[in-house]
């Protein structure tokens, strides 16, 4: 790299950390939620910031940096599969009792995330109070090994009563850290928590991603539990992107609805 993009003035005062979404906030620089970007990404930014003779400005950090889809193109991926679609005036409410009721739910919402894991844009979710759920998800919908685990995503307000989480960070928006679940608690989340009595946690606020927190937030309404099961929405395959992606996936597992914006289907139709 030539001097003019070497940001050698500011080197003893920032950094830029990328190794698994962490963040710096005693210096405001946010990481990314995916270690596969951090060497192009990090090195434009760089250079960017040496260019621009300043150092880097903490901003808004967001996973949520995929495509997303408008309703016509759902609508016609619907007509294209030959399923007739309904429409919901509450997703997050019917989708919520649907999960209250043991139902597995895909929920295919707005922008696509960037990184490992599905943060409630393309998810699968389901209820973990039941002690059979990951093996139905496992067998099921996933058709993987029994011993694979499943996550919680907790509201935000209630992450510390269930969880040894510590003080709160932007990167518990992104899954990928596993904290002790609170002894009182684990026999009525089992289907989240992992042998030794963790879990990898996602913290949902209303700002990060308001849809998915309303629908966690229904589902603690209904059963006094502020969290649910979320895995990606796939099977063996990569995570689905477009509305075809997902109906494909829906109808080919053990998936009992699929919603994609307001408009959804049931494993019945």
């Amino acid at each position: 790299m030539s001097d003019a993009a070497t940001p050698r003035r500011w080197e003893p005062r920032w950094c830029v950390i990328s190794a698994g979404g962490a963040d710096v906030d005693r210096r405001g620089v946010n990481g990314y939620p995916a270690r596969g970007a951090r060497t192009p990404c990090d090195a434009a930014f760089a250079a960017h910031c040496a260019k621009q003779k300043r150092p880097p400005q903490r901003g808004n950090s967001t996973p949520y940096l995929g495509p997303a889809f408008k309703r016509r193109d759902i609508l016609a991926a619907v007509k294209s599969a030959g399923l007739t679609a309904r429409r919901s005036k509450s997703p997050a409410r019917d989708a919520a009792d649907m999960i209250a009721d043991g139902k597995i739910v895909a929920w295919f919402q707005g922008r696509m995330e960037f990184g490992p894991r599905a943060l409630g844009n393309r998810s699968l979710l389901a209820d973990p109070r039941r002690p059979d759920m990951r093996n139905i998800l496992n067998q099921k919908v996933k058709h993987r090994e029994d011993f694979r685990p499943f996550a919680p995503s907790v509201l935000a307000e209630h992450a510390d009563e269930w969880f040894e989480v510590g003080a709160q960070s932007a990167s518990h928006e992104f899954m990928l850290f596993a904290y002790r679940v609170k002894t009182d608690r684990r026999d009525l989340i089992p289907a989240v928590v992992h042998k030794d009595g963790s879990a990898r946690v996602q913290i949902v606020s209303r700002k990060s991603n308001p849809r998915f927190y309303d629908l966690i937030s229904r589902f603690f309404a209904k059963t006094g539990v502020p969290l649910v099961v979320n895995t990606s929405f796939n099977d063996s395959e990569p995570i689905v992107c477009a509305p075809t992606d997902a109906i494909v996936t829906f109808r080919k597992s053990g998936i009992d609805a699929l919603f994609m914006d307001d408009v959804f289907l049931t494993a019945q139709a």
